[in-house]
């Protein structure tokens, strides 16, 4: 376990930049158009010992090269060191993949070095506006039910599998941290939910295309952007979402009497879902913003970092692979790490993990927790994939089967993260 803690008094500052994609990139990943803009969104944090980062990015998962590249420019833009730099996929499933070099097959390494550039220039962009607008700051939290995410799994006569059940497990709490500046107007609104940002995962159009879209994350940042004015920086934090999906989206997918898989899918008519998402998680996270009231921190900054040992499993071959059963073979692979990472900014306490936890984790997490302002973080300083709760394992559904972790890891994680927890 490493501890890093910084002195007191609070300074922030924040900044968003568009990726430019140029035309030359497309097609790429399966997309052939733009429909709204990825972003990369930075908050700078600074109590006057250290400083803190939190960088959002659009897209479905960050790998380890870039996580260390955006890292490094943080440092050399904003001066925060790595170790306090966390950085975080919105996770939209419309996005194409920035893949490491080795992993680019060789006729894709062109436009896979533009994707490259141009996301890391928006990061750029995004942290110098963060450095150049440090201001004092005050902070508060605050909580509130939006009915914006559902259960996605579902049982059928054949196993489990993905779909929407308003009776499964669902944490409808959007988490809301506010920073404000001197002048009372928001610096940055981050907020935290368990939900995917797929509504319009696996669309196309109806010419048959794919559209790159931020999708609910950056439909409902745009909105609280735009409610504040210039100058405010809204920051999805995806929760909990292992086994969370939007309440609507645009492919339907359902289990047929044979057990196959089929899907329909309303095409370019499902932005309207996007929208309509986007605009009710939005107005719940101002809502709740409106009302908090933001106080001068007296904790001091805190990032502190762990591994934790836990069970393995051979993943599958292919998701091609997997499919609606009773039956499957958890094979185990001895055990493997999975880091786990802990902020802390004025009262508020993130819990961060790479893995993809499901929501009754997440409400372990919070309800364990000794501090009653804890947000629980996936997809943080990079992606690992599922790690399901030890039911999900009998129930035998999507997550813990496409997971290279075992049953039991996901309560160990828990374990060990309220432990440290308690320890602060």
């Amino acid at each position: 376990m490493t501890l890093f803690a910084t002195g007191r008094g609070l300074t922030a500052g924040a900044g968003k930049a568009a990726v430019d994609l140029p035309p030359s990139l497309f097609p790429v990943d399966g997309f052939t158009a733009v429909h709204d803009p990825l972003h990369a969104r930075v908050l700078v944090l600074d109590d006057g010992a250290s400083r803190l980062a939190l960088t959002v990015i659009d897209q479905t998962s960050i790998f380890d090269d870039q996580i260390a590249r955006t890292q490094r420019l943080l440092h050399e833009v904003c001066g925060v060191d790595p170790t306090r730099s966390l950085v975080i996929a919105s996770h939209t499933f419309s996005a194409p993949h920035v893949l490491p070099p080795d992993r680019t097959p060789e006729r894709e390494r062109d436009r896979n070095a533009l994707l490259s550039a141009a996301t890391d220039d928006a990061v750029r962009r995004a942290a110098t506006e963060a450095a150049a607008t440090l201001r004092p700051a005050r902070t508060g939290f605050g909580r509130a039910p939006c009915r914006v995410n559902v259960c996605r799994d579902v049982a059928t006569a054949h196993g489990w599998w993905l779909g929407a059940d308003d009776a499964g497990p669902t944490d409808p709490d959007v988490g809301v941290t506010r920073l404000d500046g001197p002048d009372g107007r928001p610096i940055a609104v981050l907020v935290n939910h368990a939900v995917q940002s797929s509504v319009m995962n696996g669309s196309v159009t109806r010419a048959g295309g794919r559209e790159v879209t931020a999708d609910l994350a950056g439909a409902a940042a745009q909105r609280i952007e735009r409610h504040y004015g210039d100058g405010t920086v809204a920051l999805f934090l995806v929760g909990a979402a292992g086994d969370q999906a939007p309440f609507l989206s645009t492919v339907r997918t359902t289990v047929d009497e044979h057990g196959e898989v089929r899907q329909s899918d309303l095409h370019e008519d499902g932005y309207a879902l996007m929208d309509l998402l986007g605009e009710r998680l939005a107005t719940a996270a101002t809502r709740v913003a409106d009302t908090i009231r933001t106080t001068v921190p007296t904790a001091p900054l805190l990032v502190l970092h762990d591994t934790v040992r836990v069970p393995a499993q051979v993943p599958p071959a292919g998701l091609h692979a997997l499919r609606p059963t009773t039956r499957y073979d958890f094979t185990p692979a001895g055990t493997t790490e999975a880091p786990v990472v802990i902020a802390r900014i004025g009262d508020t306490v993130f819990v961060g993990t790479q893995a993809e936890l499901n929501a009754g984790t997440g409400l372990a997490l919070k309800a364990a927790s000794p501090f009653p302002d804890t947000c629980v973080v996936t997809m943080v300083n990079g992606a690992a994939k599922y790690m399901a709760d030890a039911g999900s394992y009998d129930r035998i559904t999507y997550e813990s089967m496409n997971s290279r972790y075992g049953k039991g890891a996901a309560e160990a994680v828990a374990e060990r993260i309220t432990e440290m927890l308690r320890s602060m």
